[in-house]
């Protein structure tokens, strides 16, 4: 079969999957579905294949998406949450980091992989960027997968039943719009966001494509309040990403993902820990109720987060405006971190 046959096949099964995943609304199910029916395409015939640039691509697109989604006035409430955020946030870096190393002595990966297996990010993005960093993202995408399950499904159900919710709070989250999308805004997001993506990669930044992209996306989006781009390319950055991670992963690889039960419950632990510790030090420190100082240390995605708060009685914006600060600082920061913190044990 010629290359572009195989590519064309590899995207049938990776949406094929993909989609039905996302229709029953599986956490993730687009990714999670196109890592599925790739790499099911490679192991039982061997003709999976995703060449280089479709990583690249995907990358561009998820920056353009978070960074298009901050405008000026989310820059201007980030003030109100300085205090909590010199809190969670390197908590939430010590938490990566000491998990990683916990997980890397268990000898079923490297420091890299299992560092980024740990990052609180999304399960769109960090697998992406693992790949970039040259770590294993078949292990990435099943331990993010594992970690988004937690925050969504597991976390608020424990958070409820430990604090009863969190009906106290003052703040109701902003009205969700409907939103339309004109082609000429969607094009020049993603004009500024290949621009600075392609200068990304060629910079000796770790993760520098999606880190340039999201940063010049989120700088044109405080210039440009039009900048946009629809959830459909988002899902499109989903496959082409599930699709070049399915498609490396072959039998071997396959055999591998069976040794992750252990690093499973060392990162279970970790959150879990961190869920009550960081969150006692933020309501300790007067940022946030209980309820909402758990529900922040709880690494799960920013949209996520406003139907989870909201569903156990938490209804505080800056819980929202504080997980997508977190977003941004995971995607731009943690990966020089943890790169720094590998060259240290090398």
């Amino acid at each position: 079969m010629p290359q572009w046959g195989q590519i064309l096949l590899t995207l049938l099964c990776a949406f094929a999957v993909g989609y039905f995943l996302d229709r029953v609304h599986m956490p993730g199910g687009m990714m999670v579905g196109a890592v599925i029916g790739a790499c099911a395409l490679g192991v039982f015939t061997e003709q999976a294949l995703m060449p280089g640039p479709a990583k690249t691509i995907a990358q561009i697109i998820a920056g353009a998406f978070i960074g298009s989604g901050i405008k000026r006035e989310d820059i201007r409430e980030m003030r109100t949450i300085l205090k909590p955020a010199l809190i969670l946030l390197p908590c939430l870096l010590a938490v990566n980091i000491v998990t990683g190393l916990l997980i890397y002595r268990t000898g079923t990966m490297d420091l890299l992989t299992a560092l980024m297996c740990c990052t609180p990010g999304g399960i769109s993005d960090i697998p992406m960027i693992a790949a970039d960093m040259g770590a294993d993202p078949s292990f990435v995408v099943v331990m993010q997968f594992v970690r988004l399950v937690m925050g969504i499904g597991v976390f608020p159900l424990m958070i409820r039943f430990v604090t009863g919710g969190g009906h106290d709070a003052a703040e109701p989250p902003k009205a969700r719009q409907k939103k339309t999308f004109e082609a000429k805004n969607v094009l020049l997001t993603l004009f500024v966001a290949t621009v600075c993506g392609l200068i990304g990669k060629a910079s000796p930044v770790p993760s520098g494509t999606m880190g340039f992209a999201t940063l010049g996306s989120i700088v044109f989006a405080c210039f440009y309040p039009k900048a946009q781009m629809p959830r459909t390319l988002r899902k499109g950055a989903q496959l082409l990403s599930g699709a070049f991670v399915g498609a490396s992963v072959g039998y071997e690889q396959l055999q591998k993902l069976g040794t992750l039960g252990v690093p499973v419950l060392i990162l279970i632990a970790a959150y879990t820990l961190a869920c009550f510790g960081i969150g006692a030090l933020l309501t300790r420190a007067g940022c946030f109720t209980r309820a909402e100082g758990m529900l922040a240390a709880t690494p799960a995605g920013a949209s996520d987060m406003a139907l989870i708060s909201a569903d156990i009685g938490v209804e505080n914006a800056k819980l929202i405006v504080l997980q997508v600060l977190r977003l941004i600082t995971v995607v731009l920061l943690f990966p020089s971190i943890l790169s720094f913190v590998v060259s240290l044990f090398v």
